[in-house]
C-alpha cells in the first residue's frame, strides 16, 4: 500500500490555527484541517504576571502556547500521521 504524499508544513514562524468560514466564527486547524476541533485554555502565568496560554487540535495534536517569558511557540503534529504497524 502506498501513503499519499505529505502535504507542505506551514512556515514554523506562522500560526497554527486561522479563523475559517465566511463569517470568522470558525478556527481551523492548518496542519490537518480541521473545523472547530481546537481546544484554547488560559491559566495565569507561573511567571507571576500575564497570562500562560494554550491551544491544540483534538484532531492531529498539533499545539501553539505563549507565556510571558517565551513568547509564543508553535509544535505541528505529523500528518497525516504515520502508520499504525502491528506487533506480534
Amino acid at each position: 500500500m502506498t501513503r499519499p504524499p505529505t502535504p507542505p508544513r506551514p512556515d514554523p514562524d506562522e500560526p497554527i490555527f486561522n479563523v475559517w468560514g465566511p463569517d470568522g466564527a470558525s478556527i481551523r486547524c492548518r496542519i490537518c484541517g480541521a473545523v472547530d476541533d481546537v481546544v484554547f485554555t488560559e491559566v495565569p502565568s507561573m511567571a507571576g504576571y500575564g497570562e500562560d496560554t494554550s491551544a491544540h487540535c483534538t484532531r492531529c495534536g498539533s499545539a501553539e502556547t505563549t507565556d510571558p517569558i517565551f513568547g509564543w511557540r508553535a509544535t505541528p503534529a505529523t500528518w497525516p500521521p504515520p502508520p499504525k504497524h502491528d506487533q506480534p
